[in-house]
């Protein structure tokens, strides 16, 4: 007869938690994905985060980050950079890319600054077309 339902008793329930939360901590490189490097010289690195890319019509945004190597220095913390992770947006019909967000860290992780804007706010510049960073993202467009 044991058609009725039942419910989860707490230990099934902690140990349902616990499983995804070993996960979690246990792969939090999974969480990221693809990086291709843009530029790379002895004081910094680009990538791009190309699992990132979502397209909306002849825009596409992605994740950007910079590692810095050489002890560069927040001017307003005197604070050594260590990465700079931002959203960029890039217009594949204007021709044209913005930061949507940016967020500067120190050692540890520790956060310097952090900036958002809106698309329609944000401070567009023009790019060329031989730009790589607009033939990586607005080739196949």
């Amino acid at each position: 007869m044991g058609g009725g339902k039942r419910v989860a008793g707490r230990g099934e329930l902690i140990r349902a938690g616990a499983g995804v939360l070993v996960c979690v901590l246990a792969c939090p490189v999974a969480a990221y994905g693809q990086w291709q490097v843009m530029a790379e010289s002895p004081s910094e690195t680009t990538s791009i985060e190309l699992s990132s890319m979502a397209r909306t019509a002849h825009r596409v945004s992605f994740r950007v980050r910079q590692a810095l190597r050489d002890g560069q220095m927040d001017l307003s913390t005197q604070r050594p950079m260590r990465e700079i992770l931002a959203r960029r947006m890039v217009d594949c019909r204007s021709r044209r890319v913005a930061t949507l967000s940016r967020a500067v860290f120190s050692d540890n992780d520790a956060l310097i600054h952090y900036q958002a804007a809106q698309p329609a706010k944000a401070e567009w510049a023009a790019m060329t077309a031989d730009d790589p960073l607009f033939k990586l993202v607005c080739g196949t467009l």
